[in-house]
């Protein structure tokens, strides 16, 4: 039988409806994604835009976060601007901003071409039927072949004006400010094409960009408004988490009286995180956002409970089919169709090992693109798991269920305090505190080789050919055969593991019993010694066997 879960009657609100009409409505600042590959300079083009360094503040000089923020031109017009991160572990992120954006501007190098992330962004961009400029950057440096580069973007469908199509490609340099002024020319043209209009009265709807946990100001989220306008006060509902916000603040950290469309701020007074990426609605009251909340919490443990029920039939099944073929062939097998069924459900799921983590971000995007990283590691032979993923620093609570699950504990981007590396020192608790993404993947990865058994290697010292077949006199008329043989390579020793090949095949591995030259016994032959072998418990030799001394070596395993 089938548990029942009974589903409740939910209370949830919905935005707007969309306007028929937009042109009564007055224009508002587009929102421009920068995306592109990793280090091909996007987070530079930006400082130059605004004038200030961000990715000099980012770890190793690679953005690591969705950046949202504001930049007035000095032409007058506004422009809002998300930085997405170019490493491949951040794919989420770049997903996110795509979808979140009027406007792309795909940043390519032209030193470097179309890398991976840059055919992820197109593919991203396209998804989301998102206008696109393409930014041709570092091409003050001497030797780049735009041309080549701009060929290389019509593999993937992007066909640019100058070869008939319908993308503006502007080439810039993000160090010298070249081709800057054309660039905001070039969105601001587009933008006005799009006629880009918001509705700055009503309740607000946004958008998380990201959360954090700050020490300080407490749960932060970075919200981008999409409709309305959004002040100190305002009670909002996002996902399963709802919020007074107590303070709005710019990009600069300067507190705002309120946030009209396309205006990131961040917002303080959130009971809980919210998630990257979830859609945030003003409620009318406390009570309403309340009772909206416990609603959508209510129906994600219906969902689970119909996502178990359904996890719980497929796992029967899979043992009832295991138990058919075990009783199948329980009979020629000879044992009982209970034990053939316990031993075949036992081999499908054991054998592979594990390394259980726990992962601790600054913030929300970060975490899930750590999650996404364990998910994207090789696992045939290894498993990494995340028991336990949080935002913010690293508490008792970890260690305790570090203690509790065996597992170790990655923190990114987050301090640790002296007392709980001391704790987690006394109990022998490992935390590896990381800030640059690349680095945590190598240091997981190196995690998971320790856990690998070593790959054994047999390395040949030496081989001799078997020319001749001798019975040598053991006890009285017993005799035993010895193999007549000449060092043709390398260096054989007593002590040597030695084994018999014939036509390329492994015969037989053991160790010497009889090792003679001429007939004073031996301890060791260089190649072109002539001299007589025995192994211990093997006599079928045959004039052409090779016979080889090795050993085994161990090597630690790798994973790429």
């Amino acid at each position: 039988m089938n548990p029942v879960v009974q589903e409740t009657q939910t209370i949830d609100i919905k935005p707007r409806p969309e306007p028929q009409d937009w042109s009564p409505y007055p224009l508002r600042p587009p929102v421009v994604t920068i995306m592109g590959h990793v280090d091909h300079g996007k987070t530079t083009l930006l400082d130059s835009l605004r004038k200030t360094s961000v990715a000099a503040g980012e770890a190793g000089g690679i953005t690591q976060h969705i950046g949202a923020f504001s930049v007035l031109l000095p032409t007058g017009p506004r422009i809002t601007f998300l930085d997405t991160p170019g490493h491949a572990a951040f794919s989420a992120m770049r997903e996110r901003g795509a979808q979140t954006t009027d406007i792309v501007v795909l940043v390519v190098a032209a030193d470097d071409g179309v890398m991976p992330q840059t055919v992820e962004a197109i593919k991203h961009a396209q998804a989301a039927n998102v206008p696109l400029i393409v930014a041709l950057n570092k091409c003050d440096k001497p030797g780049v072949n735009t041309k080549k580069v701009k060929e290389g973007l019509l593999r993937h469908n992007i066909v640019l004006e100058e070869f008939g199509g319908e993308i503006p490609a502007v080439e810039v340099s993000g160090l010298t400010g070249k081709g800057l002024d054309e660039l905001e020319e070039t969105i601001l043209t587009l933008s006005e094409v799009l006629d880009m209009r918001g509705d700055p009265d009503g309740l607000c709807e946004a958008t998380v960009v990201e959360a954090k946990l700050n020490r300080e100001r407490g749960n932060v989220a970075t919200v981008l408004v999409r409709r309305g306008t959004l002040r100190p006060g305002s009670v909002l509902v996002a996902g399963n988490v709802w919020c007074k916000v107590r303070r709005l603040l710019d990009e600069n950290g300067s507190e705002v009286e309120q946030a009209g469309p396309s205006t990131p701020v961040e917002v303080m007074g959130w009971k809980e995180l919210p998630q990257a990426g979830d859609s945030v609605l003003q409620a009318e009251s406390e009570q309403l956002a309340k009772r909206v909340v416990q609603s959508r919490k209510r129906h994600a443990e219906y969902l689970a409970g119909i996502e178990a029920i359904e996890t719980m039939n497929q796992k029967r099944m899979q043992e009832k089919a295991i138990r058919a073929e075990a009783a199948d062939g329980s009979a020629e097998a000879g044992s009982g169709p209970a034990t053939a069924a316990a031993e075949a459900f036992k081999a499908a799921s054991d054998g592979k090992k594990e390394l259980r983590l726990i992962l601790k971000a600054d913030v929300h995007g970060t975490l899930e693109a750590l999650e996404g990283v364990l998910q994207g590691l090789p696992s045939h032979e290894i498993q990494a798991t995340a028991v336990s993923a949080g935002v913010g620093a690293v508490t008792d609570s970890d260690i305790q269920m570090a203690i509790a699950t065996g597992a170790r504990i990655l923190a990114f981007n987050v301090p640790c305090e002296r007392r709980i590396l001391n704790e987690a020192a006394s109990h022998r608790v490992v935390i590896r505190q990381h800030n640059i993404i690349y680095k945590l993947i190598d240091d997981v990865k190196e995690m998971m080789c320790d856990e690998l058994p070593p790959e054994l290697i047999d390395e040949v010292l030496g081989e001799a050919d078997v020319l001749q077949i001798f019975h040598i006199n053991v006890k009285g008329k017993i005799t035993e055969p010895v193999a007549g043989c000449r060092v043709t390579n390398g260096k054989v020793m007593r002590s040597h593991k030695v084994r018999i090949v014939r036509d390329g095949a492994t015969l037989y591995t053991g160790s010497l019993k009889t090792f003679k030259h001429h007939k004073k016994d031996v301890n060791e032959a260089s190649k072109g010694l002539e001299c007589g072998m025995a192994l211990d418990g093997f006599t079928d030799y045959r004039v052409g066997d090779v016979i080889q001394a090795f050993q085994t070596n161990e090597r630690r395993r790798t994973i790429s």
